[in-house]
């Protein structure tokens, strides 16, 4: 048998295993020049081998100026930057399809423009679009065909990510990079077969955010039954502004 042949037989009776990616949503502010982020950025250093995809979001979107006027946002996304295992995307409020698309737009011109800034590295890689509609309409598909469009011709290279926080429609799926097909909290997600739901065709885009995380939760068994997905978050509250260094290192450790 040749190798090419062997390899194929291989590959056919050997499952792959894709690494996870991490999926912060980090919408704690960054105080005394980006202090506060100080745990996760130890984090992000110390497991290099990991990618992290980081949700910024400066005020419910990036606000109306060309740059941030904040330094601290400004020093928290630069230094986030600085890590060759981190992609940053901007958050970009759509509320459920009914926010108009200009309006859409403009978030993201904006999150655009932060790759022109001259004194520090904040450009984004990508966006965030929350509050997605799961309804299976045309118009809602060309709500979202249109905005993903979008945002790839403003950041050439970058992600999408669609977070409707729950089982969305396929044909969704073809304009997003990654896809959140559950937000809520681990009790519900334990007493759910989320996973088994998610069809295999589109597991390698779908991603997991699980809030109120209880301590002692056994985060390394969970995130083992996950593999095959994109990425996976695991938070202490429910607002992605409470941070728990011992939890995202496991977190770290086990994807």
């Amino acid at each position: 048998m040749k190798i090419c042949e062997v390899l194929t037989a291989l590959l056919l009776v050997v499952p792959f295993s894709f690494a996870l990616d991490i999926l912060l949503p980090l919408y704690l502010y960054p105080s005394d020049g980006a202090t506060a982020w100080s745990d996760i950025l130890s984090t992000i250093a110390s497991h290099s081998a990991v990618q992290f995809i980081v949700v910024v979001n400066p005020n419910s979107g990036p606000g109306t100026s060309s740059y941030p006027t904040d330094q601290n946002i400004i020093s928290g996304i630069s230094k986030m930057n600085s890590y060759p295992n981190v992609h940053t995307v901007g958050y970009v409020l759509t509320g459920h399809g009914s926010r108009n698309t200009t309006t859409v737009k403009a978030d993201v011109d904006v999150y655009a423009s932060w790759a022109s800034y001259s004194d520090a590295n904040i450009a984004i890689g990508g966006i965030y679009f929350d509050e997605v509609s799961s309804e299976t309409t045309q118009v809602n598909y060309d709500y979202y065909n249109t905005t993903a469009t979008y945002a790839r011709s403003k950041i050439p290279g970058g992600q999408v990510v669609f977070n409707p926080g729950y089982r969305a429609p396929e044909q969704l799926f073809e304009f997003c990079d990654t896809m959140v097909e559950f937000e809520d909290t681990l009790a519900v997600f334990q007493n759910q077969s989320i996973l088994q739901q998610i069809p295999d065709a589109y597991k390698r885009q779908s991603a997991v955010q699980i809030l109120n995380t209880t301590e002692g939760t056994d985060v390394g068994s969970l995130i083992s039954a996950m593999k095959g997905l994109k990425a996976v978050y695991f938070g202490e509250d429910d607002q992605y502004k409470v941070w728990n260094k011992d939890l995202l290192q496991a977190m770290a450790d086990a994807v």
